[in-house]
């Protein structure tokens, strides 16, 4: 799915446009994929060497880093991420990424080369149609549905008044049912959930799944295997009433997208007032946020009338008392009771080093985050647990999941049961369940089953749930 094209004044008024894969591309399937396209009818250069990042917003807003890079763009290149997110784990996320069911994606970019001169800031929405259909599906005389033979439902698009996807049920070998899915387009995103309606109108969940209708039109689904033919046949009283084989169908899928708009573009040195009546909504708050955020990243960087110290083993940052009780439960404990902290005027952290700290300290003045890598949101992540900055918990935690591969999932896994983090715990469980014999197999898992035993048991006993 690709977004609006948009013009870059301060890049040579290069044209753009962002291209995203939520059901995966050929390179990674098991991936959302995002790129950065130069578009062939651009204008400026033959090259244009830039840098770019893409960050997600979570559900509270806050933006979760997915990575950058910096490369040439000629006219028609797109660079990105083929692996941006595992789909596992972006739908076991569901909530945190979509907020009303909106994806939302921001990407930087800027000439490393140039001195930025000007500022600027695009606003894009599309809207993605989507198609919703229910039906039940009767196989009559199902005893003579024999491997010669097909029963066939049609699902048409409302919209188009076309048949958007044919479904076909036959016997395949080892008697197995087979349903086969023929799309009579290009769906980037197919979603079917198929039920038995038994005799006594209950509804027994055959399979939920995801297709992507774009290099093949055609996919089958095998009933398990303890639907077989002749194992329905063995309890046909329950399946088979009457001697009628009943489906119910629930799908939704794609169309062209409804709506695919620029909704805002803001470029200059002279800021717009945050009174314009023009401004979009959305606008103003961006500026106002902005506004408030150099403010006190200034204040992080001179700190003047700063009324506390934060004193680490070898070195010391001077901040104020009314921002690090505004960010922090803990801290606000520290300040408004006669604990020592308020008498010494000074707080003592001893269990991180200066950079953790200083990281900490940074995002509760700025809400943002310094660049990151494994080791150092590992650290930012316990420090944020253990002054319950809730936010910088989350964005941490956002980072480590999408950082998440088989030699550091041991350690993952850890620092989520220390921290009793219940959802990042099954997560990465379910990581290594679903690869667990490469996993299983290292020196890590070794070494992690001595010495956390109960934990490897816990987690190995989910295979069987």
């Amino acid at each position: 799915m690709k977004s609006p094209s948009f013009i870059v004044n301060t890049m040579d008024e290069s044209k753009w446009c962002l291209i995203i894969y939520p059901a995966g591309c050929r390179f990674a399937e098991e991936y959302v994929a995002i790129y950065l396209k130069r578009l062939m009818h651009s204008k400026g250069p033959s090259d244009i060497e830039i840098e770019y990042e893409f960050n997600l917003s979570s559900e509270s807003g806050c933006l979760i880093p997915m990575g950058g890079s910096n490369d040439i763009f000629r006219k028609g290149d797109a660079s990105g991420f083929s692996k941006l997110l595992e789909k596992e784990l972006f739908h076991l996320e569901r909530a945190s990424y979509l907020f009303q069911d909106t994806l939302t994606v921001m990407c930087k970019m800027w000439k490393s080369t140039e001195h930025l001169k000007q500022r600027g800031r695009c606003v894009a929405r599309t809207r993605i149609g989507v198609e919703r259909s229910s039906f039940v599906w009767a196989v009559e005389r199902f005893s003579s549905f024999g491997s010669d033979e097909k029963n066939t439902y049609e699902i048409v698009s409302t919209k188009e008044n076309e048949i958007a996807v044919s479904l076909n049920l036959f016997e395949a070998a080892e008697e197995l049912i087979c349903l086969e899915f023929t799309a009579a387009k290009e769906i980037p995103v197919f979603r079917f959930r198929l039920f038995i309606l038994c005799a006594a109108g209950d509804a027994e969940l055959v399979s939920e799944k995801e297709y992507n209708f774009m290099d093949s039109r055609v996919i089958k689904l095998y009933f398990p295997f303890h639907l077989a033919k002749k194992e329905m046949f063995a309890r046909k009283e329950f399946y088979l009433p009457n001697d009628v084989l009943t489906l119910r169908c629930e799908c939704a899928f794609t169309t062209e997208s409804s709506a695919s708009e620029i909704e805002s573009t803001l470029y200059g040195c002279n800021t717009p007032s945050i009174e314009d009546e023009d401004l979009p909504e959305n606008a103003k708050k961006l500026m106002l946020s902005n506004t408030l955020k150099e403010n006190l990243k200034s204040w992080f960087r001179k700190p003047l009338f700063s009324d506390t110290e934060v004193k680490t083993q070898t070195n010391t940052f001077p901040a104020h008392k009314i921002i690090l009780s505004a960010r922090s439960p803990v801290f606000k404990a520290m300040f408004t009771k006669e604990m020592k902290e308020t008498i010494d005027k000074c707080v003592h952290i001893d269990d991180f080093c200066d950079d953790t700290v200083q990281r900490m300290l940074f995002y509760m003045y700025t809400d943002e985050l310094q660049d990151l890598e494994w080791d150092s949101a590992c650290d930012l992540y316990a420090a944020a647990d253990k002054y319950e900055i809730l936010s910088l918990k989350e964005k941490c935690s956002s980072f480590l999941k999408a950082s998440l591969c088989h030699s550091n999932a041991c350690e993952a896994l850890i620092l989520a049961d220390t921290h009793s983090d219940l959802g990042f715990k099954r997560m990465v469980q379910h990581f290594i369940l679903r690869d667990g014999k490469r996993i299983m197999n290292s020196d890590a898992w070794k070494l992690f089953m001595e010495t956390h035993v109960k934990l490897a048991a816990d987690t190995m006993v989910l295979q069987f749930k």
